[in-house]
């Protein structure tokens, strides 16, 4: 009897050894397409991301040094499978773009698109260098009565109930919208390291910029760079003339905004310009490709002027930044 008592009580004490050991629960993952969320007030504090594969969107916030997950919902996505490449291929496209307007009725039918849509860049910078073709790819809602595994034709559809609750989160021309086919989670440790490296890169580049090392500058610059008034050669020239002209610059940048999908990145960052001769205040925005053996490649890069309210800030780990237009 004492022997089956002791076989008892050492079963029972398995079971729960193993009852805790199940139900303690996992460390949280991240998405490491989501490098950096600015916390200055111009961003959006918020980004979605969205997973093809698992049909989810999920909303991060910036908080700290890591994002925190807010929300989580099924969603819908393109009748055809792929990136989408080509207009009326039924396919949600894969990479980074940005909500920029919104639509309600009687401007969009109910019965098609819900109560509520939001307006993406497709086809971004990325996207119109490799001459994808088509529009209209929205995030909208679809009545309750519809399926939500109809499959759309190339947008990201989610319940109306559910759009409503999104729209809190949405800071238009800001809040980013991550669409990838599966998502990569890392652990914070990784996070954290991944997040280092790419604003150790970022501050090389400014250093460089701030320094007038003209040479090293252009190395962050992909022989393929071009905006809306310069290749890469003209890019060049241009700012060795500027360095010949000023005595000295000055680069201040906000903490930046990060994204990435596959290689492609977009930066997005406040700037502050001085030199002496000319100063000013906007953002930057940054299109490159990433490898970890030649780091940033720019393809393009853009400026718009900013009211400067607070102007930038700085906090440990996210240098001291600035940022650049046709200066």
């Amino acid at each position: 009897m004492r022997i089956c008592m002791l076989i008892f009580l050492f079963i029972a004490w398995g079971q729960v050894g193993l009852s805790q050991i199940e139900t303690k629960p996992e460390a949280p993952l991240y998405p490491d397409g989501l490098i950096s969320l600015s916390r200055d007030p111009h961003y959006s504090q918020y980004a979605f991301v969205v997973d093809k594969s698992a049909r989810t969107l999920r909303v991060y916030e910036s908080q700290g040094d890591l994002p925190k997950l807010i929300v989580e919902h099924p969603t819908d996505i393109g009748k055809s499978n792929g990136d989408k490449e080509r207009a009326n291929d039924f396919k949600t496209p894969v990479g980074m773009y940005f909500l920029l307007s919104k639509k309600t009725q009687p401007e969009i039918p109910f019965d098609l698109y819900g109560n509520l849509a939001f307006t993406t860049d497709y086809p971004n910078i990325f996207d119109q260098r490799v001459a994808k073709s088509g529009s209209g790819i929205w995030l909208h809602a679809i009545p309750d009565t519809v399926p939500l595994t109809r499959g759309s034709r190339g947008c990201v559809v989610v319940r109306n109930d559910v759009i409503k609750s999104l729209e809190k989160f949405v800071k238009l021309e800001q809040t980013p919208i991550i669409i990838a086919d599966k998502v990569n989670y890392i652990t914070a440790s990784e996070y954290k390291a991944q997040k280092e490296k790419y604003l150790q890169h970022f501050e090389a580049w400014r250093k460089s910029w701030e320094e007038q090392d003209v040479d090293s500058y252009i190395q962050f610059y992909d022989p393929t760079f071009k905006n809306n008034e310069m290749n890469f050669k003209q890019w060049y020239r241009h700012k060795k003339k500027l360095k010949a002209l000023y005595k000295y610059i000055k680069v201040q940048l906000l903490p930046p905004v990060i994204i990435r999908n596959k290689d492609q990145v977009v930066i997005r960052t406040a700037q502050r310009y001085e030199s002496d001769l000319h100063q000013d205040y906007g953002e930057k925005t940054i299109h490159a490709h990433y490898s970890e053996a030649t780091g940033f490649k720019i393809i393009r890069e853009d400026w718009k002027p900013l009211a400067e309210t607070t102007g930038p800030q700085t906090s440990s780990l996210e240098l001291k930044t600035s940022q650049q237009q046709s200066n």
